[in-house]
């Protein structure tokens, strides 16, 4: 008797740890970088706290001092948060408050290894909307090789003309050897699909957005200003360009140029084929997302 009760605490013992051992091989990770936006300029000194699913904006938990532990904050308004979860609950509320009062939040789904970014923009509602601005349609451009005999060099290049208030602009690009490939872009249409009037655009539906594959590699840069741009086309002296929007190789994709232009700007994107003997054909298109004010 005594044999069969040791040998029942033993097999309850064991399922037991193999349940532990289960539980924790269940617990997921990720990781969520929140910044805090207002009109496009951030803020500095908003602390954003982190709720759990099971604590939603319309629960009373959903306050300061129910939020997580890992609510964290540095002074230029971005928090990132390493988060664990189970296999059926990866969702997450960050919410800014003016003492108990939430003044915004936004909900935030991760898989399991996800590392993702979320703008978090706050009283944009009472003073205009986000939209969609064409800067350049697409265009299809002949750039020739390094070898190439011609007046023409292997370098020209696009004006991007930005209008007032532009958060943030987008160029979507497919490089190809022949000039019978004639890729559609359609990014317009595509950052129109995902735009919220009040958020903008979330950085993690820009890689969902598809660009027709290109298979020849250029080179890309971000050109501030007119006397840097005409160094880099005449090849005289060494040019200055900006690493933020400049891509070297590439053949196609989507960039995401993070960077305001609250006045407006006239900017320019030069371009280079490193090929010593092949001309290239280039397709570009490029948007804004720009507040308009009421």
């Amino acid at each position: 008797m005594k044999n069969k009760l040791f040998l029942c605490i033993c097999v309850l013992f064991c399922a037991f740890l193999v349940s532990c051992n289960d539980s924790e091989e269940d617990i997921l990770s990720a990781r969520i970088h929140v910044t805090v936006k207002e009109n496009a300029t951030h803020i500095k000194d908003e602390k954003v706290y982190m709720f759990k699913s099971n604590h939603a904006p319309e629960s009373a938990f959903f306050k300061p001092f129910y939020a997580t532990a890992d609510a964290v904050t540095d002074s230029y308004g971005e928090a990132t948060f390493d988060v664990n979860f189970s296999p059926d609950d990866g969702l997450f509320y960050f919410g800014v408050f003016d003492g108990n009062n939430c003044i915004r939040y936004i909900s935030v789904r991760v898989d399991d290894g996800e590392t993702i970014s979320v703008e978090l923009n706050l009283g944009i509602e009472h003073n205009g909307y986000y939209a969609i601005k064409s800067v350049v349609t697409q265009t299809l451009m002949t750039v020739h090789s390094v070898n190439y005999t011609g007046d023409a060099n292997n370098r020209s290049f696009i004006t991007v003309q930005l209008p007032r208030n532009t958060e943030r602009w987008f160029y979507a690009v497919s490089s190809n050897s022949s000039q019978n490939v004639l890729p559609t872009l359609k990014l317009y249409d595509g950052l129109s699909h995902y735009l919220n009037e009040q958020e903008g655009i979330m950085s993690d539906v820009i890689s969902s957005l598809y660009v027709p594959a290109g298979n020849a590699d250029c080179n890309i840069f971000f050109i501030k200003d007119n006397s840097n741009l005409d160094i880099f086309c005449d090849k005289s002296a060494s040019y200055e360009y900006f690493t933020e929007g400049t891509r070297m190789n590439i053949n196609s994709g989507l960039v995401d140029v993070n960077v305001f232009a609250n006045d407006g700007a006239t900017w320019y994107l030069g371009i280079e084929n490193p090929a010593p003997d092949n001309d290239i054909f280039i397709t570009i298109e490029v948007c804004a997302l720009v507040w308009i004010e009421y």
